[in-house]
């Protein structure tokens, strides 16, 4: 039997990225798990910032932005660059996080994290509690740690997941079939 649970509760776990947002003299670094890929063709995430954020004021300014998704060994990384406000601290230097020069932004790339993923806005809607920006993937980067014969090993990647204020690991990842696999079976 199905319980009512609250609206505001998560019923699914959502990717941690660490956002940077800014140009390379002014960025900072925004972790959020209100995020997600949300068309294939021109490749768009969408990401949600509230407005409260120093980082919303820099997306305004600045319509562009890199997820940089760190690996569970960065979790207090992750979880201190969404907790220490950007507009008094400096968490580059408080973290000792370097900042890489990407392809096609100006906002740089966290080069500890394993995969960045340039964006640039191409739209943002006001949906209430947060701001949704819509950036689409301009270059993707990927440590090659997790590539082998051309070819991303997703079984080597242990990515960080978000539920209702608790992180969790992506370990062991069981395979259980491959897009597509139920129509092959009719």
């Amino acid at each position: 039997m199905k319980k009512e649970v609250s609206i505001n509760q998560t019923l699914f776990s959502m990717p941690i990225a660490c956002v940077t947002v800014g140009n390379w003299g002014n960025a900072n670094i925004i972790t959020l798990a209100y995020v997600g890929k949300v068309c294939m063709n021109p490749p768009v995430i969408a990401i949600g910032v509230h407005p409260a954020r120093y980082s919303h004021t820099l997306l305004e300014t600045y319509p562009e932005f890199v997820l940089n998704i760190p690996t569970v060994e960065q979790t207090k990384i992750m979880d201190a660059c969404g907790t220490i406000s950007g507009r008094n601290h400096n968490k580059w230097e408080l973290l000792g996080l370097t900042k890489e020069k990407g392809i096609v932004v100006n906002t740089p790339l966290i080069a500890e994290f394993p995969c960045n993923m340039e964006c640039k806005t191409v739209g943002f809607q006001s949906l209430g509690s947060h701001t949704v920006f819509f950036g689409e993937i301009v270059a993707n980067h990927l440590d090659e740690l997790y590539i082998t014969n051309q070819s991303i090993q997703s079984d080597k990647i242990d990515f960080i997941l978000y539920m209702n204020g608790m992180y969790y690991k992506t370990e062991k990842k069981t395979l259980i079939g491959l897009q597509g696999f139920s129509k092959k079976e009719k």
